[in-house]
């Protein structure tokens, strides 16, 4: 493409209204999870995420502590010598709500460098707690009334709602991504793992199929009807900057390479009203990207830095169509238009510029272009953006949920003019 076209790559889109910032919470120690919400009681949202010196938060839809939940571990002197005392009780993976003890509340449930997973009731006090011999950096699974999640010391744990363990799996290197369940005929439980292998195990944790990648992997595995086929697929990717999407079986459908590590899930979502979901996810080519089922490139948009946390799809203006949420580590918020901008790239640059929502596969072959990002707003914030969530506040309001590094929270809700 020409200088021309590769300027308007950032193309802003005019859009009525704005984003603005509702909150700030400030946890005074450096943010290490990505957040998570969900109703923890009924008609109470909860707002839960890990910080580097071993605390849970959880706050209501108005940055009030509800409560937190501190570590209290000591680091005896071999740990010392292996462990920085400072970031030893690290929570990284967002913690996991759900009810596992059919109290009609969410439990609070979450691992630390330590090696230690947490079992916390809905007012954040200890349930029980489970030793493993490695950091847990693996977000837990509920399922069927099992507590799934891995650790660097190579298994991935089956826990009771009590604590105690069903099974556990031995991989051939430690497990940081979260499983995720692939329902077919059979139940599988998916993760990926630091040698680069994505495996696939039964509900009794016996290995059903393995699938080798070049590259460590921390994503969770997004898994979805990608094709509108009846069939779930699983969408990965790894650090040998890939996305891979394979069947049920463990048989690659097809990959699609970036130049950049990609370390967290995807989100599938049918961004353009055709029955089939889209591929959404950030790379450490500083890019967000939206694919096809099958693998094409739909549009991408480039960011200043890493784009490490997975992006959010929500429709945050109300005006029916979805947008694309990223965090980029360039400190930027961006919320893009789902469809993109085509851009028609006649001689010498650009000369066009068109909407056409809906009509990927009907381009005119004589008219050479490409989908781009289209960004409809950015929001600055204090740090790096290591996750996001979002919540519906009392007002029927989309609440973006920003956690940045340096140790804030901050809520974005969108305004009209």
């Amino acid at each position: 493409m020409g200088v021309i076209s590769n300027t308007l790559k950032k193309i802003s889109g005019k859009k009525l209204g704005k984003i603005e910032k509702k909150w700030v919470f400030d946890a005074s120690s450096s943010i290490s999870s990505s957040p998570i919400a969900a109703e923890i009681t009924k008609g109470q949202v909860g707002i839960a995420f890990g910080t580097q010196d071993g605390k849970v938060y959880m706050l209501g839809d108005n940055a009030k502590i509800k409560w937190f939940y501190s570590i209290q571990e000591k680091i005896d002197e071999i740990q010392k010598m292996f462990l920085d005392e400072e970031t030893a009780k690290s929570i990284y993976a967002p913690p996991t709500l759900a009810d596992i003890n059919k109290d009609g509340k969410k439990e609070v449930l979450f691992g630390c460098d330590l090696g230690k997973f947490y079992a916390l009731d809905s007012s954040g006090k200890l349930l029980w707690d489970f030793k493993t011999q490695g950091e847990i950096r693996s977000s837990a699974l509920v399922q069927d009334n099992m507590i799934i999640f891995g650790s660097n010391d190579k298994y991935l744990y089956a826990l009771n709602a009590k604590g105690k363990v069903l099974w556990k799996f031995k991989a051939e290197s430690g497990i940081e991504s979260g499983p995720a369940i692939l329902k077919s005929k059979k139940t599988q439980i998916i993760f990926g793992s630091n040698d680069g292998k994505i495996y696939s195990l039964d509900t009794k944790g016996k290995l059903l199929w393995q699938f080798r990648t070049k590259g460590k992997i921390t994503a969770k595995p997004a898994i979805g009807d990608i094709y509108a086929n009846k069939k779930n697929y699983i969408v990965i990717g790894s650090a040998d900057n890939n996305i891979y999407v394979l069947d049920e079986n463990g048989k690659l459908e097809w990959l699609y390479e970036t130049e950049g590590r990609i370390c967290s899930e995807a989100c599938l979502v049918d961004i353009n009203n055709d029955k089939k979901l889209e591929i959404i996810f950030g790379s450490c080519d500083d890019n967000i990207y939206c694919l096809s089922c099958k693998g094409s490139k739909i549009w991408s948009y480039e960011t200043d830095f890493w784009v490490v946390a997975s992006p959010l799809v929500i429709d945050i203006d109300n005006d029916g169509k979805l947008e694309v949420i990223a965090g980029s580590y360039d400190n930027s918020v961006y919320i893009l238009d789902g469809e993109g901008t085509f851009l028609l790239d006649y001689m010498p640059g650009v000369s066009g510029i068109t909407q056409q929502p809906s009509h990927y596969n009907d381009l005119i072959t004589a008219e050479p272009g490409e989908y781009v990002g289209k960004k409809l707003w950015q929001y600055k914030t204090e740090g790096m953006i290591i996750g996001s969530t979002f919540i519906t506040n009392s007002k029927k309001q989309k609440e973006i949920i920003i956690g940045i590094k340096e140790g804030k929270l901050d809520s974005l809700t969108y305004k009209k003019d």
